[in-house]
């Protein structure tokens, strides 16, 4: 079984409703870059992001965090039911 661990990947509002002014992005898309090529090699069973997946806790927080997730699921080839989530100390507003 081949799980992919991440966690703090702390969505904030309003940056993350840009990506062209998030500066956290140019490392989401070298994580996306990283599994693709990982997972030509086979699929990832599942994903676990624990904590600290928003910074404020704010609903426009988790809408990127989950068009984020969902293109991380793709390029690792793993269902989105897969995805196991743990809320951090920045989840809750």
């Amino acid at each position: 079984m081949l799980i992919l661990h991440i966690s703090d990947i702390h969505f904030r509002s309003p940056d993350c409703q840009d990506p062209a002014n998030d500066p956290e992005q140019p490392y989401r898309t070298a994580l996306l870059n990283d599994i693709r090529t990982r997972a030509k090699n086979g699929a990832v069973d599942a994903i676990f992001v624990t904590g600290d997946i928003a910074f404020g806790g704010v609903p426009e927080e988790y809408a990127a965090a989950m068009a984020w997730l969902s293109k991380l699921a793709e390029a690792a080839r793993c269902n989105l039911d897969k995805i196991f989530v743990v809320p951090g100390n920045h989840d809750v507003n």
